[in-house]
């Protein structure tokens, strides 16, 4: 990321939702968020209205990411604190949202006020990639249509597993855009919507699970859900009655607030456009910490493998290698089998990772000692994502 895009985005992003925070809350009541509906659907019609379409989005998203009741809960990108609020209540979690707006903060503090759940529910102005709250402080990491105004978003996937507990749940639901290439048409709709929702880029449903496995996330999964909410964008609804005068009232709005304001207009027609084209999608992405020794043992048989092939062994012999088994006794690996050995997890796992540099600084009685789990968990401690990999995955569990 370039010096000082973070500071500038950060403050543009705050000062578009300190201007539309009653559009928003008029428009889409306590949730600044799409809505979800089932295939046919017609919101208002056959199907539901927007506020109980994104009271169940907020409602998938605990069903598909599995939010334990009780959790204690970043909510990052908090708006105005609908979702906090649901899962502080109905849920009973604890809650600290986060919000680059102050506007938005205060909101959500009075909301969960007037509910009752000021106890388990707080919210602050601070950004998400610097909160100050200790490593391990929470069960999940919630980021509900927010993770589109992080430019850093590697930075993001490290700081949530910073503070995720081991077993802890990262739960995402995200603008996002098709894979592949696209046409003039489409790369154009897409600056618009960037420019028009001060977004800095959009990433694939693939990228996020990419990142997420990159900084180490198992179980990682996404779904896509943009044909459910596409209706979310439905102008025969998403309409605010006292807009009526439609250009008059935006030109006096852009007077009072500032021309940045016009971009809560725009986000319609420009959404309604890119669903149409299949450029712009939408989805959901569940992970969990592992556990330290869960991702070890995941290690194993895949640094083993590597090995497997410097010693020139079958099948059988992979098939004989656990935990246990000692790198100096069991598996008589010799030095120059090492260092070819620590060259091939290098390629695999990324440079932070030096075997033969970490076996040179342990004592006699240590390197005796070393067990296939050992250099696993080493492995699993330092790796880094390797450019290029196709799947960006830092932990292979298949050897793959």
């Amino acid at each position: 990321m370039e010096p000082g895009i973070g500071a500038g985005l950060n403050t543009a992003v705050e000062r578009y939702y300190d201007i539309t925070l009653d559009l928003y809350e008029d428009l889409w009541g306590e949730h600044v968020h799409h809505g979800f509906w089932d295939p046919g659907e017609i919101p208002g019609v056959n199907g539901a209205d927007r506020h109980a379409a994104t009271d169940r989005l907020v409602r998938e998203l605990v069903e598909f990411t599995g939010v334990p009741a009780g959790s204690k809960v970043l909510d990052v990108g908090c708006g105005i604190g609908g979702p906090a609020l649901h899962l502080a209540g109905a849920m009973g979690c604890t809650v600290e949202g986060v919000t680059l707006s102050a506007r938005q903060a205060a909101r959500a503090n009075e909301k969960a006020l007037a509910a009752g759940v000021a106890d388990r529910a707080r919210f602050h102005r601070l950004d998400a990639l610097a909160t100050g709250f200790p490593d391990a402080s929470f069960d999940v990491v919630w980021a509900l249509e927010s993770l589109m105004h992080i430019a850093d978003r590697e930075a993001f996937f490290a700081e949530a597993m910073r503070l995720l507990r081991p077993g802890g749940t990262l739960a995402i639901a995200t603008w996002a855009v098709r894979e592949g290439e696209w046409d003039d048409g489409e790369r154009d709709l897409v600056r618009q919507i960037l420019q028009h929702q001060v977004m800095p880029d959009f990433s694939s449903l693939e990228e996020h699970e990419r990142l997420a496995r990159a900084a180490g996330f198992a179980e990682v999964a996404s779904v896509d859900w943009s044909r459910a909410v596409a209706n979310s964008w439905d102008p025969s609804f998403a309409r605010i009655k006292r807009f009526d005068q439609g250009r008059t009232v935006m030109r006096r709005l852009a007077r009072e607030r500032g021309v940045d304001v016009l971009g809560f207009f725009h986000a319609g027609p420009l959404m309604t456009r890119g669903f149409g084209t299949g450029v712009i999608t939408y989805g959901a992405l569940r992970a969990t910490k592992p556990h330290p020794a869960d991702a070890a043992a995941a290690l194993v048989r895949p640094v083993a493998d590597l090995l497997r092939a410097v010693l020139g062994e079958d099948d059988d012999w992979l098939d004989s290698v656990v935990p246990a088994s000692r790198i100096d006794g069991d598996l008589l690996v010799e030095s120059q089998e090492l260092a070819a050995w620590s060259l091939a997890l290098r390629e695999r796992y990324g440079d932070g990772v030096d075997l033969a540099g970490y076996v040179a600084g342990l004592d006699i009685d240590d390197i005796i000692a070393l067990t296939a789990a050992d250099v696993a968990a080493y492995v699993a401690a330092h790796t880094s994502e390797r450019p290029g990999r196709p799947d960006g995955a830092a932990l292979p569990a298949d050897g793959g």
